[in-house]
């Protein structure tokens, strides 16, 4: 069946130069991960997907798309098309702007009513607040309007302000939601956050109209790309220098963004971890059999800074800035624990899920997903207290486990492994959607 789709994404990880970081990019490793399961699913589909500018003298990523996925590119390439768009690096602004003229052309779309088989049967839309702009483009210049699919990744509701209120997202969220022909969320409690927002702010009947043409599609992640061999070519260390550092000792991963003491938000709680409760570890500790690892992907605090605040606590930086994807997934899969400990997201990040994927125990919040993952698999041992008051004691009982239990660390990594897989990859959850936006 011959089908177009037009992917649309949002990304938020840059660096000081303006740059996008598209390896470190939840939102970008999340396209192009549904990216290749729709092509799987479809060999008749073709995908057109945008990012950052491409052009000469005007890049504006780190590490080319082409060359964090070589492979799709190189396998897909009469059926996926990539398509640089001029994009500010500011999560905030980037959800406002929009280069009507320049996207336009670079889409082709003032030619697609003289030429019917460039048009897009569906278009799927990574952020809410852009699916207004590309449903009056479409109209306008393409002359057309095809099915429209809005993904909602995170709320910028009342209750629980993201951005602020000069800024608000939330009735550009609530507009998509209605506009839009399916709304995809990020998980169910994002949804039903999100209805409990909206009804206080809209009638009965918008609610239900929304609410028909909603469902979860996990954010996720690939069990092939993350278990993929890593290319040792991209690692910016080596195994003897890994192994050097971490000497037999237990290994912590925190793989979030770290934010905090008036720098940034501290949405993730990385930043209270490292300053407030990484110091409490360090001292309940007798031996020094523990050593701690940071993706930290905005630098808010550079990994040099981190060293000269975090070092004696536990912390070593492995790379001066933050790990590209191959140096993330080694770290990942050479860790023993990985940490969650949003409260206001609730998702919880992408990398914990992936983490336990490779073998890591996970400390999560007892909130959101986090408690609905662990408590599907009677695994309580695993969340911590709200107000995070028992991170400590939690944190050294895991070490403890992974030190002196091997065989309970494999059962309670099958089964969750388990859960997530069928819960939040790709590979299981494609397929209902791709039916949804009537792909397959």
């Amino acid at each position: 069946m011959k089908k177009n789709l037009l992917v649309v994404t949002q990304l938020s990880n840059y660096d000081s130069n303006g740059k996008f970081i598209l390896e470190a990019d939840s939102g970008w490793q999340m396209c192009i991960g549904r990216v290749r399961e729709l092509l799987k699913l479809n060999p008749e589909l073709t995908i057109t997907i945008t990012g950052p500018d491409d052009k000469v003298g005007h890049e504006q990523f780190i590490t080319h798309p082409y060359d964090i996925n070589p492979d799709l590119w190189t396998e897909k390439r009469k059926r996926l098309t990539y398509v640089g768009l001029p994009l500010i690096p500011n999560a905030l602004v980037s959800r406002y702007d929009f280069n009507w003229k320049e996207i336009g052309d670079r889409l082709l779309l003032g030619w697609h009513h003289t030429c019917p088989h460039r048009k897009f049967d569906a278009v799927y839309i990574n952020d809410p607040m852009h699916l207004r702009n590309f449903k009056a483009l479409f109209h306008v210049v393409g002359k057309y309007t095809p099915k429209f699919f809005v993904h909602s990744h995170f709320i910028d509701n009342p209750e629980c302000p993201k951005f602020p209120t000069e800024a608000s997202l939330w009735l550009g969220q609530c507009e998509a939601a209605l506009k839009a022909d399916h709304n995809f969320w990020q998980c169910g409690t994002s949804m039903k956050i999100f209805f409990e927002s909206f009804k206080r702010d809209f009638s009965f009947n918008r609610l239900r109209d929304v609410e028909k043409k909603s469902e979860p599609w996990d954010d996720g992640y690939s069990i092939e790309e993350i278990e993929r061999p890593v290319d040792f070519s991209k690692l910016r260390f080596t195994e003897n220098e890994f192994n050097s550092i971490v000497r037999g000792r237990t290994v912590v991963f925190v793989p979030n963004r770290i934010g905090g003491m008036g720098r940034s938000s501290d949405y993730t709680n990385c930043g209270k971890f490292m300053f407030e409760m990484l110091p409490k570890l360090r001292s309940t500790r007798k031996d020094d059999d523990y050593v701690v690892f940071a993706g930290n992907p905005s630098q808010k605090f550079t990994n040099v800074e981190l060293m000269a605040m975090c070092s004696q606590w536990g912390y070593v930086s492995l790379v001066p800035n933050a790990f590209n994807r191959d140096e993330y997934r080694y770290v990942a899969a050479h860790s023993d624990i990985v940490l969650g400990i949003y409260d206001k997201d609730t998702y919880g990040s992408t990398a914990s899920r992936e983490c336990v994927d490779l073998g890591c125990i996970p400390l999560w919040l007892d909130v959101n997903e986090y408690h609905d993952i662990a408590y599907e698999t009677d695994q309580s041992g695993i969340v911590l207290a709200h107000d995070m008051d028992n991170v400590i004691p939690r944190l050294n009982g895991v070490i403890n486990t992974v030190r002196n239990n091997p065989k309970r660390v494999i059962e309670i990594i099958t089964q969750l492994r388990d859960v997530i897989r069928n819960r939040c990859s790709y590979e299981k959850t494609t397929l209902r959607a791709a039916r949804v936006m009537g792909l397959v």
